[in-house]
């Protein structure tokens, strides 16, 4: 079994909207986040993966630990998905702020990201941020309305951004080296993969009225601010 994505890569679910449009259509609530894998998991061979009556397939044999951040709670949140529920974010579509024609309206934001170093330097106090924040803020939803001009009905089009799942800068304040004793099976086949470098990340929770903390992978987090950059978006 080889498994499509490692510990550290940006994912999100099919149904993701801009995998197929430049632009949010519908209620953005519905947008599914862009997630950061956190662990691979391998079944066993005793792991049911078709139905036994019809034959459909009803799971796989890989599947991951995906986090992401929910905004409206200020607590990181972990999904377990099979691997054909979900996508790379190379391919989601982002589009300019500013455009000449449908043509002509991505800039190589993905490109940028895909470019972030796996890890970095830990520096206890230092500033970091979670690798899928620039993505999350600048999702941008089209809507259209209908106004009454000169007693003609015109269609006016609005674009805004979509800045659900974006999150704060965290500081680190601490770090810890993990050890897994459940890595293989008996055969010596793998069983999961995870990262073993963590580090603890500290920010203030507007939800709680207080400071948070939790231990996450070092791979989900850049040490330079993702806005300023030389790249003009």
């Amino acid at each position: 079994m080889a498994n499509l994505y490692i510990v550290g890569d940006l994912v999100t679910f099919k149904t993701h909207p801009l995998l197929s449009e430049f632009y949010i259509k519908g209620d953005g609530k519905y947008v599914p986040p862009i997630m950061i894998v956190k662990e691979v998991l391998f079944e066993n061979k005793e792991k049911k993966v078709f139905d036994e009556v019809s034959g459909n397939k009803i799971g796989e044999k890989i599947k991951y630990i995906c986090v992401h951040f929910d905004d409206n709670k200020s607590e990181f949140i972990e999904s377990h998905l099979y691997e054909s529920h979900l996508v790379t974010f190379k391919n989601l579509k982002i589009a300019k702020v500013v455009e000449e024609n449908d043509h002509n309206n991505y800039v190589d934001i993905i490109t940028e990201i895909d470019s972030y170093p796996i890890t970095f330097n830990y520096e206890f106090g230092k500033v970091v941020y979670f690798k899928t924040k620039k993505l999350e803020a600048f999702k941008k939803r089209e809507s259209s309305k209908i106004e009454l001009v000169k007693g003609k009905e015109e269609k006016k089009t609005t674009r805004q951004y979509v800045v659900n799942y974006i999150t704060p800068d965290f500081l680190i304040s601490g770090y810890k080296k993990e050890s897994y004793s459940d890595l293989f099976y008996n055969t010596g086949k793998p069983k999961r993969i995870a990262s073993i470098d963590l580090i603890k990340l500290k920010w203030f929770n507007p939800t709680q009225q207080k400071f948070t903390e939790q231990f996450l992978p070092i791979e989900f987090f850049i040490d330079f601010n993702p806005f300023i950059r030389p790249e003009k978006i």
